[in-house]
């Protein structure tokens, strides 16, 4: 029995620590005629180097995912992680494949980071966030680019376990 709690408890921990490096944060502010919250997502600008941030979002009840990094001259850089070309696929998403490469999980193409969210980034590559404030050490994406780009979600990660 003691065993039993054991692994439960570091499985707990071991999630605790995954899930403490970079966290998304709604704000909400008024719209133009002072009606009713908009949600926004904030997060670190700290907290991001060059290699990649995963920034987990729930727009409207679709699951989203950003990925952030900051350039080499420490320039934050922001993507959607879905594919401009296999959108709509449940696997044209990312995934990080180490030595500065990500690769599509639907046509499993590569391409360097140094193309994350930048205007150079076409084809099978993440899509680009060009709308957003950095605030000091917060990173603002405004609640219509969230709306906007929420579509290209709708059948994101659907893996059948």
């Amino acid at each position: 029995m003691k065993r039993k709690h054991g692994s439960i408890l570091l499985f707990l921990l071991l999630a605790a620590v995954m899930l403490a490096g970079c966290s998304a944060q709604s704000e909400k502010a008024a719209d133009a005629n002072g009606n009713a919250a908009i949600s926004t997502l904030t997060f670190s600008a700290a907290s991001l180097t060059q290699e990649l941030t995963f920034v987990d979002w729930t727009q409207d009840g679709t699951a989203m995912q950003l990925i952030a990094r900051k350039d080499e001259t420490g320039e934050v850089r922001l993507a959607f992680n879905t594919c401009q070309s296999c959108g709509g696929s449940p696997y044209a998403w990312f995934e990080y494949l180490g030595s500065n490469t990500l690769q599509c999980q639907n046509c499993g193409l590569t391409f360097p980071l140094d193309t994350v969210g930048t205007t150079k980034a076409a084809g099978c590559n993440p899509v680009t966030i060009t709308d957003f404030t950095v605030d000091g050490d917060t990173v603002t994406v405004p609640q219509s680019v969230l709306a906007d780009n929420a579509q290209r979600f709708t059948n994101w990660k659907k893996i059948e376990q």
